[in-house]
C-alpha cells in the first residue's frame, strides 16, 4: 500500500519530502500542525509579513524571531492539514507569494510526524 502510496506522489522537492516520510512510517493522512517558514532581512518586512498571515483565518503565525547566527528574522506560518502534495504546495505557492510583497523569501515546511499503531 505505501509503495502504491509513495507512487502517487509528484516527482518533486514536496514530494521527495513526502515519501520519505512514508519511509518513516508517517501516516500522511493524519491532519497536523505543518510550518511554513519565511526568512526576511528586515524586522519591518517580517512584522508586516506576520501581520498578512495572521490576517488568514487558517493559520497560526509567530514571530518574528530574530536569528542572531543568520542574521535574519524569521516568520513561521502554521496550518493544521493532512501533509497533502497538492494542498502543500498550494498553501507554500501563496505564502511565498505574500513573502515576496515584503521582500521575504521562503525557507522550507516541516511537521512532527504522526504514526497509527499497528
Amino acid at each position: 500500500m505505501r509503495e502504491l502510496q509513495k507512487a502517487l506522489i509528484p516527482d518533486d522537492e514536496n514530494g521527495d519530502v513526502l515519501r520519505r516520510m512514508l519511509d518513516d512510517g508517517d501516516d500522511l493522512t493524519l491532519a497536523r500542525p505543518i510550518d511554513f517558514f519565511h526568512v526576511f532581512a528586515e524586522e519591518s518586512d517580517a512584522q508586516d509579513f506576520f501581520a498578512a498571515a495572521a490576517a488568514r483565518p487558517e493559520l497560526a503565525v509567530e514571530g518574528p524571531d530574530f536569528d542572531d547566527d543568520d542574521g535574519i528574522w524569521e516568520v513561521t506560518a502554521t496550518r493544521v492539514m493532512a501533509p497533502e502534495h497538492k494542498a502543500i504546495t498550494a498553501l507554500e505557492a501563496e505564502l511565498t507569494e505574500l513573502a515576496a510583497q515584503y521582500r521575504g523569501y521562503p525557507d522550507g515546511w516541516g511537521c512532527d510526524p504522526a504514526t497509527t499503531a499497528h
